[in-house]
């Protein structure tokens, strides 16, 4: 985890090649849903408290977050492992999903931020984020992907825009609240 909150080593991947960690991914990406639906739920809670309104859980936060993390963990290491099989550099399939699954660790304390009432404090963290999250992927995939030939360049920066249009949904959708 604390090689995720510093990216710019890039050493993840050597760490973890013998035995890639499918432990902490799980936990991590349960974490980040419990805390969504926590912390929106406590947003939403305060929300309609100081406007003396009716307030009721919405369950679908819980349903979505659920599906946005799993699927997210699950289905873009698979399509970057048929992508560096296509491109004659193979990564193990559960090599991507450790470093998937832990890239996503620095949005645990980012969603916490986000119960500060400042939109642009929101932007800023949600922000820094995502870039700390597409950083540490991207830095320790691209020297594995630069054996893909001519095409690794590509393929990092499809890599680390994912990454970022993953920090662009969580802020509208859950960066996205109003005390």
């Amino acid at each position: 985890m604390k090689y995720s909150l510093f990216p710019f080593n890039g050493s993840f991947n050597e760490k973890t090649a013998n035995q890639p960690d499918l432990y902490g991914p799980f936990w991590i990406c349960t974490t980040l849903i419990f805390v969504a639906a926590s912390i929106g739920t406590f947003v939403t809670y305060l929300t309609h408290k100081l406007q003396n309104k009716e307030w009721d859980y919405d369950i679908n936060l819980v349903t979505w977050s659920a599906g946005l993390f799993y699927g997210y963990v699950i289905i873009v290491p698979l399509l970057l492992y048929v992508v560096l099989k296509y491109f004659s550099a193979p990564s193990g399939f559960a090599q991507l999903l450790c470093l998937y699954g832990y890239s996503l660790f620095v949005f645990i304390p980012a969603l916490c931020l986000s119960v500060v009432p400042y939109e642009i404090f929101r932007w800023v963290v949600a922000g820094v984020a995502g870039f700390m999250s597409a950083t540490f992927v991207a830095i320790n995939l691209r020297n594995h992907i630069k054996s893909a030939g001519e095409s690794w360049v590509l393929i990092v920066a499809a890599i680390f825009l994912l990454q970022l249009a993953l920090a662009l949904v969580l802020k509208f959708y859950l960066f996205n609240v109003t005390i």
